[in-house]
């Protein structure tokens, strides 16, 4: 079902944009030697199309369901209003239309790649919008975009990358959305080379919303690299070894109404039971040793509305370079479910920071809600802790310590796909203590892109607000604002 929404709303955007450009198909069973610019005079190579000199905004789609071996580059660009679009079509009543019905068209790099870091589709002009490509088995990067501004990659599919599904590097407005990526990072596992899932690389305000991130070997959701400005919201991850959002040496960055959970598959567990950090906050020192200056750190990090279980910690706050200080960190209505630590913070610095309405739930034993009880300059108010009051800079009399019902309360740590969790999993039932219990600062605080009074759902919070991801007694609507479910639609 997923496919064919993208297929309809894809497929009512009009092609022609700049009056110059022009749209080429690509199809199996095609021929090089024609014109390209209809389904009956299809071109049939990724060599005609590399070889091929392209306008600006040019269009150029693959017929779905075909299948191509080789490589992509993307050297032409369009503009902000009509940008160069690599993507699928279908046939409609004879008609070529932009999108697809069943299956997005495939490119295969059949792990034949020079190295980990060399892309297999590569963008490398300004506004290039890449969408319903299926690229499969790079021995590098499938999706690689760099030196570019506005570009976009929307609704593809990516598996197998040695390297990472799609990465950014060097790019202005980036933006990942609605993708499907699964078993990234392979190099990661082998101790190669680094790789994850999606990744923003030294880019100024990139946006990564609505992925799906399944059983990869690396991070998940990678900003990294001095990249500034970050949004990450709306994202499903499960199974993610390293680490499921990382934000390292990026600061500004907005980690937002994401679910992350583990597996039961050992395959990707990085510690003795758990798949890595949920969420985490660093600075790795490899950063300021050749790119980075010692001002650029994760500061003013803003974390709410998440919902997170089965991982090593919940949300982790680590800190590696030694100058690291992670000046106004915000942790808002977080609910975290069973990790091994709900909360694990070093001892760097965390001045102006904040810790709020967060939700720390520990059902199995040898659990911890807490890992460390000395916050280094964050404050800390109105938090439900399972295991009571865990003393040091937790401590603060909003704090709850009972009562806490959620719609799961068993099975968080037998989780062997993702579509048995869910959101609803984490909803507070009634008569929960934590209902009105939270601080109403973050209600205070909200503007129109720090967008705390909303939850998990979209939906406002209570006021007052309620602890947690999600607000009691909203409203149930035919379509909800997140997937209902991590299944694919």
């Amino acid at each position: 079902m997923r496919s064919v929404v993208l297929s309809t709303i894809v497929g009512s955007l009009l092609v022609a944009g700049a009056a110059h450009a022009t749209t080429y198909y690509v199809r199996a069973g095609g021929c090089d030697c024609a014109d390209g610019k209809s389904d009956a005079t299809a071109w049939a190579t990724l060599a005609k199309v590399n070889a091929a000199s392209f306008a600006t905004s040019d269009t150029v789609l693959f017929h779905e369901g075909d299948k191509w071996s080789g490589s992509l580059t993307v050297d032409w660009g369009g503009t902000a209003s009509s940008p160069a679009v690599v993507g699928a079509y279908y046939l409609k009543g004879g008609v070529p239309t932009r999108g697809y019905t069943t299956t997005r068209p495939t490119i295969d790099g059949a792990n034949t790649a020079s190295g980990p870091y060399d892309g297999l589709l590569r963008v490398h002009a300004s506004y290039v919008r890449v969408e319903n490509i299926k690229v499969i088995n790079a021995k590098g990067r499938n999706i690689d975009v760099s030196d570019s501004t506005g570009s976009a990659v929307v609704g593809c599919s990516t598996d197998g990358a040695y390297g990472s599904g799609i990465h950014f590097a060097r790019a202005a407005n980036p933006r990942a959305e609605n993708n499907l990526v699964t078993h990234a990072g392979k190099a990661f596992k082998d101790g190669a080379a680094w790789g994850g899932a999606i990744e923003l690389d030294g880019v100024t305000g990139g946006i990564v919303k609505g992925n799906i991130v399944t059983e990869v070997y690396g991070e998940g959701i990678n900003t990294n690299g001095g990249s500034r400005g970050s949004i990450i919201e709306g994202n499903h991850l499960y199974a993610v070894r390293a680490v499921g959002i990382y934000v390292d040496g990026s600061p500004d960055a907005t980690v937002r109404r994401n679910i992350v959970v583990g597996s039961t598959n050992s395959e990707y567990w990085r510690s003795a039971r758990s798949v890595g950090a949920g969420i985490a906050l660093n600075n790795e020192s490899y950063h300021y040793k050749s790119q980075l200056q010692s001002t650029v750190q994760t500061q003013r990090a803003k974390v709410y509305g998440n919902l997170v279980a089965f991982a090593s910690a919940g949300i982790a706050v680590w800190g590696e370079y030694p100058l690291t200080s992670f000046d106004g960190t915000l942790i808002f209505n977080n609910t975290l479910v069973d990790n091994e630590s709900q909360v694990t913070v070093g001892t760097k610095p965390m001045p102006n920071s904040r810790f709020e309405n967060n939700i720390l739930l520990t059902l199995s034993s040898g659990l911890r809600d807490v890992s460390g009880i000395e916050l280094n300059g964050m404050s800390a108010k109105n938090n439900y802790f399972s295991q009571g009051d865990p003393g040091g800079n937790y401590t603060h009399s909003g704090n709850r310590f009972s009562g806490l019902e959620l719609a799961k309360m068993s099975g968080w740590r037998s989780i062997g796909s993702r579509e048995q969790i869910t959101w609803r999993d984490f909803d507070v039932q009634e008569g929960s203590t934590v209902i009105g219990a939270g601080d109403d600062e973050p209600l205070r605080m909200a503007t129109s892109g720090d967008t705390f009074q909303l939850d998990y759902n979209k939906y406002d919070h209570n006021a007052p607000m309620d602890m947690g991801g999600l607000r009691f007694g909203k409203v149930v609507v035919k379509q909800p604002a997140a997937p209902d479910n991590l299944a694919l639609n």
